[in-house]
């Protein structure tokens, strides 16, 4: 089975490259894989834009219907002076998670 972490780092203006990231996340889990979805740099700021994107919207309820719930890099949103709880999305610091996925072999795929 693959393992696949997509890692979201643009922005929500970059809409197209973000849908496309969430679009593979789900047709990765649909083909049998283990997925999961990460928020980092400056596509922290996907989650707070949701409500000004509703394709993306659209995209990220489709993964959380398939049990894929999306992290969100703390550290992140802190050095960007934005708000440290989303809701509806886990955030926490994740340096540790990504070495972690790392080891376990997980694919990394960057939009």
């Amino acid at each position: 089975m693959a393992k696949i972490l997509i890692l979201i780092l643009s922005g929500p203006e970059d809409e197209v490259r973000v849908a496309s990231g969430l679009g593979l996340a789900a047709v990765a889990h649909d083909q049998g894989a283990e997925v999961r979805v990460v928020f980092f740099a400056d596509g922290v700021r996907v989650p707070l834009e949701l409500a000004e994107h509703p394709k993306l919207a659209e995209r990220l309820l489709a993964l959380r219907e398939r049990g894929i719930f999306p992290v969100v890099c703390k550290r992140n949103l802190e050095n960007m002076g934005q708000p440290v709880s989303i809701e509806g999305f886990d955030v926490h610091y994740i340096g540790q998670d990504l070495v972690k996925a790392a080891e376990e072999g997980f694919s990394i795929i960057s939009f």
